[in-house]
């Protein structure tokens, strides 16, 4: 093969890879879309303050149906997050569904 034929098939190569890899960018800036800016919201209405209660808040224990869908591990967290109530993850799930009930009206009468 001629060496000047080489040369321009080497040429016609490399400016076809510039010119398939550098199709995406352009040499000109081109202007971002600007995004819709729209009104800021509303302000939230302000909070009434809440009137004290003279009286504690009463929790009621679920019924024993629903406590018996939880396994033992979500009793015992349902029951330190909801009512402060630790129980003794030894003891059987009938034991701890009772100790609750039981706990929960404890902490009612008071």
């Amino acid at each position: 093969m001629d060496p000047v034929l080489s040369f321009i098939l080497v040429v016609a190569v490399l400016v076809g890879v510039f010119w398939f890899f550098g199709k995406g960018k352009s040499s000109t800036p081109v202007a971002k879309p600007v995004e819709k800016v729209s009104a800021p919201a509303p302000a939230p209405a302000p909070v009434a303050e809440a009137k004290p209660v003279a009286k504690a808040e009463v929790k009621k224990a679920p019924s024993k149906a629903v406590l018996n869908k939880m396994t033992k591990k979500e009793l015992d967290q349902f029951a330190k997050t909801e009512f402060d109530v630790k129980l003794d993850a030894r003891e059987t799930k009938d034991k701890m569904i009772k100790s609750l009930q039981s706990e929960v009206r404890k902490a009612n009468k008071k």
